[in-house]
């Protein structure tokens, strides 16, 4: 019975599957790679080499972790939330909330499942880039040799069964409780619902601690300061995710005289619906931010170094890498589950161009929320512990502030604009009675 529900639900709604999906591959990807290289040197004699390899194998096994769990949970949350319909037809006709959660169960652990395959053998090629780019450095230990075994597998196992479980559970647990009549409402906004107190409370007690994590962050020697730096920014980015729908809605109070002014109709329908949609908004913010934030963090921390190794650059691109992959995978089901609302709006005579203009409209406030949020988070990190760990935060080149911002906001306009071709193709009679392209 559950899986059957969770069938359905699926071939309801493909592309929150597909966005889903392709968030644990990208997450069984880097923890694959990055538990491969820490393994590889466990065993090795100690050596300055060897502690140098394992540490840093082992620090991003344990970030990518957390922000698995974090990333995963928001990406299970748009999938779960793009189906509200869905689960109020389930509910009307005499479904429970614990089939519900169930059902939501079944498909993290099967969606889970069949990613881990393609993360485990993607993983795989890079750990080999990898150890490729320290050999050539010179920077591995005697007789160090890449093993890509179990190891890799049974942890890529585990972190994408518990994140993708915790997530369905969050997840599930909002949409079990909303009532049929509410979900099925024909007026209803998707993403539209205000965030409760419970949330914005939660929201503050993060500030807190983060604020907390970096005071005594910067207290700490230059070495350990450098290794804490990515688990104080993830608190500062678990209280903007929580935040999202507040900060979705200042960016939007800031960017409308401008797309009002600027943007015509086009800007006016973009205010509107960031507006409506806020928090649904907040799924698209938190990549956005981690994406930024720590590209500005590395950069702070590269700027002062003496010399850059391999170890700094292809960490760096592993970090920034698989957040912006979450980042566009968002952005795209975002975009996707507005076939129904597109479709209307062509129906009554909208252009295709016209369309596009408002998309890329709401992307500049998605991309002043996410990269706008980011920017705020490094300089709140960095600003106090960049001299210690490289340079200090009004030392950073221009170039670097420019190709970070320009690069977010770049990310943000493609993933939301990507899927239109797709949508556009449906025809708009038909794009009015589907959920999704």
């Amino acid at each position: 019975m559950t899986t059957g529900l969770a069938t359905a639900s699926v071939r309801a709604r493909p592309s929150a599957f597909a966005g889903t999906f392709a968030a644990l591959v990208f997450c069984a990807t880097v923890v694959t790679a990055s538990v491969a290289i820490a393994v590889s040197a466990s065993g090795l004699p100690t050596s300055p080499e060897q502690q140098t390899v394992y540490e840093m194998g082992l620090v991003f096994s344990l970030v990518t972790v957390y922000m698995s769990i974090f990333v995963i949970g928001q990406v299970m949350a748009l999938a779960v939330s793009q189906r509200g319909r869905e689960s109020a037809l389930l509910r009307a006709v005499g479904a429970g909330p614990w089939q519900i959660r169930r059902m939501v169960a079944t498909e993290a652990l099967w969606t889970a499942l069949l990613a881990l395959p393609v993360g485990y053998g993607l993983g795989a090629l890079v750990a080999l880039g990898w150890f490729a780019a320290l050999e050539g450095n010179g920077m591995t230990p005697d007789g160090m040799a890449l093993h890509i075994g179990l190891g890799p597998l049974f942890a890529a196992l585990g972190v994408l069964v518990v994140s993708s479980q915790l997530g369905g559970i969050i997840a599930s647990f909002r949409a079990s409780r909303t009532r049929p009549a509410a979900a099925l409402s024909t007026t209803r906004v998707p993403g539209g619902e205000r965030a409760g107190r419970v949330r914005g409370v939660a929201a503050l007690v993060f500030v807190a601690g983060a604020v907390a994590v970096t005071v005594a962050t910067a207290a700490q020697p230059a070495e350990d300061a450098g290794d804490t730096i990515p688990i104080v920014l993830l608190a500062y980015l678990i209280a903007a995710g929580l935040a999202g729908p507040w900060i979705g809605r200042l960016a939007t109070l800031l960017a409308a005289p401008v797309l009002r002014a600027a943007g015509g109709v086009a800007g006016e329908l973009a205010v509107a619906g960031s507006r409506a949609r806020a928090r649904r908004l907040s799924a698209a913010i938190t990549p956005m931010a981690m994406v930024t934030a720590f590209a500005l963090a590395k950069f702070v921390s590269l700027a002062g170094s003496s010399e850059v190794d391999a170890v700094e650059i292809f960490g760096t691109l592993l970090y920034a890498g698989f957040a912006g992959l979450v980042a566009a995978n968002t952005l795209v089901m975002l975009t996707l589950e507005r076939l129904r609302e597109f479709s209307l709006l062509r129906t009554i005579g909208a252009e295709k161009r016209q369309i596009t203009r408002v998309v890329l409209a709401e992307s500049g406030i998605t991309a002043l929320a996410g990269v706008g949020t980011g920017t705020v988070i490094g300089c709140a990190v960095m600003a106090p512990v960049g001299t210690k760990v490289g340079t200090p935060l009004s030392g950073l080149p221009v170039w670097a502030w420019a190709a970070t911002l320009g690069a977010g906001a770049l990310l943000v306009w493609a993933a939301s604009a990507a899927p239109l071709g797709r949508m556009f193709r449906v025809r708009p009679i038909d794009g009015v009675t589907r959920r999704s392209a």
